[in-house]
């Protein structure tokens, strides 16, 4: 055998050891016969025919016009995937592995028979540990790869450019790896995963500009359980991923999707139970978009700059119900977080929900039993929550230890939504602090209504508690001017409660009885003063200001933090101590 074939022999060996990284690959490149074509055999397929259990077949540059059957196990490395290429002619299957174990790199395949199932540069079909690597596979109708019933292979490091139909389609299957791969200007979609293909590993792959020809997605779901979509890059697609028709126990986490015409991720059709965590979501339409599913959880995303009409939100529900928002930054969406259509049983907390048309907003009838807790709402330009019943009452939320600062209003009841909880709300500088419209029946208290343009607005007709029993008492109201010189559940007892003698009025039916003297706070800290949720320089400023003066009198008894009738280092100690800390 000439030198230099004994090099490049070598070197097949080699590549397939390191492109596959298995120690059963090592054990079968060191003990097998390698072919080269068209040295040896002037075909590809005659290699395969005349080739035993574990060889490898080496295939020099040049152009193939062949369609490749391999039924054993065997490796079929290509000198170079650019000058390498097996063409298929536009018939038929380039290369159909019916073999277990079977390995491909180094090739381009291309131009596979006509857009129909099956039609694929390469098929695997009831395999299993085979490797499909450092490959380009290009202008093939139908699918670049295709995998049917195929378990645990590999697919790593290729370039799917320009097919007609899909880059990868999986038809049942499982324990798949797509890792690493491109995916560029495909027809339909990068990757879509069908009937029962379940439990498979979608990673670090990066998808542009795929469903070209029709509205499609780049990762599409149908029927497929168990998956793991993560550290993806997905951009200038119709929708990034989707899930539709009880597709169930997913899971899409740290992605960057980004310039999609239409959705980040889109949930549809009874597809639930699936998690969406710790994306970038980014310039589409909708960040996440849930319809007709439950039980889906979306947490800690970044989901900002996703607007167009009126519908668009960062997170849109559409008869979604049973769904947990958490932990998300939305920033600088048309919507942040608007729910439609009869999506009751939803938990939004924890979130920041900024610069927002609207913040968070019930629109849709029937979504009731909200529960909206421990969020930042801060600087939408609409409301920054509401909860209205357009289409249905929508009744029973609890909205809870919010801070909400400088939206249009604060708190917004509308279209007959009632038996709402607003309670140990922070809500300032609002145009309109809480905002009413037919609603009735809502209990609001131990909120702090602070500096709001005007701190309640309601519409006749809308008749609501402002306060709980004595001496829990009503809300704090920064405008409040009565004095607290009596207690008691009537305000007749000489002394002083922290209880407003007088009551706050909004107008004839609507009475805070007990408003408080000072902010509430929803959860004390040591060292929160000033009761805004966080202990800062604000509460250091309270204590400095009355810092070593003798009593009697202290002015702002807020001061003296340990109750000892002087405020001294102490004070300031039991401050510091809590410095930083947060109850929202």
């Amino acid at each position: 055998m000439r030198k230099e074939s004994v090099i490049l022999i070598l070197c097949a060996i080699a590549l397939v050891c390191a492109v596959n990284d298995g120690f059963w690959l090592v054990e079968t490149a060191q003990g097998a016969s390698t072919i080269i074509v068209p040295d040896d055999y002037s075909t590809i397929q005659e290699a395969a025919n005349n080739a035993v259990e574990g060889d490898v077949i080496f295939v020099r540059s040049g152009i193939y016009f062949e369609h490749v059957v391999i039924n054993k196990t065997l490796s079929l490395v290509g000198e170079n995937s650019m000058t390498t290429i097996i063409d298929g002619n536009r018939t038929g299957v380039v290369i159909n592995v019916t073999q277990n174990w079977v390995i491909v790199s180094g090739l381009t395949i291309r131009r596979s028979g006509s857009m129909y199932w099956e039609n694929a540069g390469i098929l695997l079909g009831n395999v299993e540990n085979c490797s499909i690597s450092e490959n380009i596979l290009t202008e093939n109708s139908f699918a670049g790869l295709e995998l049917n019933y195929s378990r645990r292979c590999s697919i790593s490091g290729n370039r799917f450019l320009n097919n007609g139909g899909v880059g990868i389609t999986l038809v049942g299957g499982s324990s798949n790896v797509l890792s690493r791969n491109s995916f560029t200007e495909n027809g339909w979609s990068a990757v879509t995963l069908n009937d029962g293909a379940n439990n498979n590993e979608i990673s670090e792959n990066n998808m542009t500009s795929n469903n070209q020809a029709v509205t499609g997605h780049c990762i599409n779901l149908y029927r497929s359980n168990n998956n793991s979509i993560q550290k993806n890059r997905i951009t200038s697609d119709d929708n990034g991923i989707r899930f539709e028709y009880w597709s169930n126990f997913n899971t899409i986490s740290q992605n960057n999707i980004t310039n999609n015409t239409q959705s980040g991720v889109s949930v549809e059709t009874y597809s639930d139970n699936n998690t969406i965590s710790g994306n970038t979501l980014t310039g589409g339409r909708f960040g996440v978009a849930v319809n007709s599913s439950r039980y889906v959880e979306i947490c800690n995303n970044t989901i900002a700059h996703n607007y167009g009409s009126g519908w668009d939100a960062g997170v849109i529900l559409d008869s979604a119900g049973h769904t947990l928002i958490h932990g998300n930054e939305i920033t600088d969406n048309w919507r942040g977080i608007q729910l439609t259509y009869s999506s009751p049983n939803v938990s939004i907390y924890g979130n920041n929900v900024t610069g927002n048309e609207f913040g968070i907003r019930v629109f849709g009838g029937g979504s009731s039993f909200l529960n909206v807790s421990g969020n930042l709402v801060a600087n939408n330009r609409g409301y920054g929550v509401a909860v209205t019943g357009i289409g249905g009452e929508s009744n029973y939320a609890f909205i809870s230890r919010n801070v909400i600062v400088n939206n249009i209003d604060g708190i917004a009841l509308g279209q007959g939504s009632s038996y709402n909880t607003v309670i140990q709300n922070n809500i300032s500088w609002n145009e309109y602090g809480i905002g009413m419209e037919y609603s009735t029946q809502n209990l609001i208290c131990s909120n702090n209504i602070v500096d709001n343009i005007q701190q309640v607005s309601i519409v006749p007709g809308s008749v609501n508690a402002w306060n709980g029993s004595y001496p829990s008492g009503g809300n704090y109201w920064s405008d409040y001017s009565g004095a607290d010189q009596f207690s008691g559940p009537y305000q007749n007892m000489t002394g002083s409660d922290g209880v407003g003698d007088a009551p706050y009025v909004i107008d004839a039916n609507n009475v805070d009885h007990f408003p408080l003297m000072i902010p509430y706070n929803p959860s004390p800290i040591g060292g929160d003063l000033n009761a805004d949720g966080t202990v800062d320089i604000f509460d250091i400023v309270i204590v400095a200001l009355e810092f070593g003066h003798p009593p009697p009198p202290i002015e702002d008894e807020r001061a003296d933090v340990n109750k000892d009738g002087i405020v001294d280092i102490f004070d300031i100690a039991i401050v510091a101590i809590h410095f930083g800390e947060t109850s929202f």
